[in-house]
């Protein structure tokens, strides 16, 4: 392991990897705003500068540690990556823990949609954090591009990430409500919900102009059953321009996040698909762009996926 300057308050876990060496830092950055500690798992390649920012928002009962071998694919590429753990964190980090309701995954789902601001205020809490976070992370200082940020989520942060994208939804007594933050140059919804839950109509994609990737597969479902077509209404509903659809045969609603090694050739389609997005619309590479829009991204899965365009 090489060390790199960190503070003391922090461990840093240095990864040799293909593309470059990576950290990866726990630590907590305070929200004044609205008096919270926001929990935080921080990726970032030990060298190069102008890093974009990728926020990652988990899926209900997971935390800042979900998704870990993808995010070390896109810090290994170049990015800074920030997966904070939300208030429905099933107790893995401090703080954190919220049981499954009596009643079961309609009054989650409920629940979760009345409770959606504190998602997004952790999301967006992320994008102006940059002094805090160079001061916990003097190896960051002067390293990254604020200004190119693109955010993705699982499941219920896949719902996050869509509401923080501008997509709108039917939430309390509120129709059509948008949490569009302007600052997102592009989403990425992994397992999104489709309409009829959480306050998503067919015209909740309408205002939808950023790019986006969303991702589903062959046996991915929703919490109320439904299946994978309903997970490609996101794309189905948006606004042609920029918008692609990854769709994985045999792709459960947990097979996305490479934790387990029977997924993996399933991990390694998500990490060839969406690193070619954010290089596309994070880095302005016509090269990835185009490797999306002409299906060279598909052929390289060998029959084990498709990327749609429009």
């Amino acid at each position: 392991m090489n060390p790199i300057p960190l503070s003391l308050s922090l461990v840093a876990i240095v990864i040799a990897h293909a593309a470059a060496e990576i950290a990866t830092c726990d630590l907590t950055l305070r929200d004044d705003s609205r008096g919270k500690d926001v929990e935080c798992r921080v990726h970032f390649p030990t060298t190069g500068d102008k890093l974009p920012l990728i926020v990652f928002a988990h899926g209900f009962g997971a935390d800042r540690t979900a998704f870990t071998p993808i995010a070390e694919d896109w810090a290994a590429h170049g990015y800074l990556v920030i997966h904070p753990s939300h208030w429905d964190g099933f107790g893995k980090s401090k703080g954190q823990g919220a049981p499954l309701p009596a009643d079961g995954l309609p009054a989650l789902m409920k629940n979760a949609a009345l409770k959606i601001e504190d998602r997004v205020g952790d999301i967006t809490f992320l994008f102006g954090c940059a002094e805090q976070l160079t001061t916990k992370l003097p190896v960051l200082r002067g390293r990254v591009d604020m200004t190119r940020i693109g955010v993705g989520g699982h499941s219920l942060g896949a719902y996050t990430t869509m509401l923080v994208g501008g997509v709108t939804a039917d939430i309390g007594e509120q129709k059509a409500r948008s949490f569009k933050d302007d600052r997102v140059r592009c989403i990425l919804p992994i397992s999104g919900q489709g309409t009829g839950q959480q306050g998503l109509t067919q015209a909740s994609w309408e205002q939808l102009k950023l790019p986006m990737m969303t991702m589903t597969g062959s046996l991915d479902k929703g919490a109320g059953g439904q299946g994978p077509e309903w997970k490609r209404e996101p794309f189905k509903f948006s606004p042609a321009g920029d918008k692609y659809l990854v769709f994985i045969d045999g792709a459960n609603h947990v097979s996305f996040g490479g934790a387990g090694s029977r997924d993996s050739a399933i991990a390694e389609i998500v990490k060839t698909s969406t690193l070619a997005f954010w290089d596309a619309y994070l880095k302005d590479d016509a090269t990835a762009k185009k490797s999306l829009t002409s299906g060279a991204v598909g052929a390289e899965m060998k029959g084990k996926a498709t990327v749609q365009s429009k």
